[in-house]
């Protein structure tokens, strides 16, 4: 497990920060799409190929805050540690349900998973307070604060506004880019500790 955190820690900036910004125009895209069938009367396309589709910024979004956490994660202790592994919620679910759906209404041809089995996304909600958890361990991380403020107002506006934590994760995703074409990846990766 060490050895895998240590390969996120090492993940340029650059990459995660393209990560956060294709997951943010993902949420974006579910949203129009969703917008526009119930506007049009059309049948939503089956679960399964949103799971393949739009819905991969369940993993794209929580890998790369757990990325950001794992070069921070010395300074963060518990509170940060906390936040990585709720935000594992994001991906285990899209896998989940993404995999369930193919067997279920692609291959079996059975349309939508009973609500029996959709009871996993209420993992969603876990994975939204690991990211607002992460984001209050990055405000109190000096050297990123600002992190933390992207991800906290990330979470409150995907909450509120429409397409505000897109549009917010997005602006994240392009600044930590820009910021990591700046700096070298060593300046914020774990400081060396024996105990652990």
């Amino acid at each position: 497990m060490r050895n895998l955190i240590d390969r996120l820690a090492r993940v340029p900036l650059q990459a995660v920060g393209a990560a956060i910004t294709l997951g943010a125009v993902l949420m974006a895209t579910q949203s129009v799409l969703i917008d526009y069938v119930h506007s049009t009367g059309r049948p939503e396309p089956e679960q399964w190929i949103g799971g393949l589709t739009v819905k991969w910024y369940f993993e794209l979004i929580p890998i790369a805050f757990i990325a950001l956490w794992a070069r921070r994660r010395d300074r963060e202790r518990h509170l940060g540690r906390v936040g990585a592994v709720m935000l594992t919620s994001g991906p285990i679910m899209h896998i989940v349900v993404t995999v369930s759906a193919i067997v279920w209404g692609g291959l079996l041809g059975k349309g939508d998973l009973p609500e029996g089995v959709m009871m996993v996304e209420t993992l969603m909600y876990v994975m939204y307070l690991g990211a607002l958890i992460s984001g209050v361990a990055f405000l109190f991380d000096k050297g990123v604060r600002w992190w933390g403020a992207a991800v906290v107002a990330g979470i409150l506006l995907d909450l509120f506004v429409p397409y505000g934590g897109a549009v917010m994760f997005a602006l994240f995703g392009i600044a930590l880019a820009l910021y990591g074409l700046r700096r070298p990846v060593s300046v914020d990766m774990p400081e060396p500790s024996i105990a652990r």
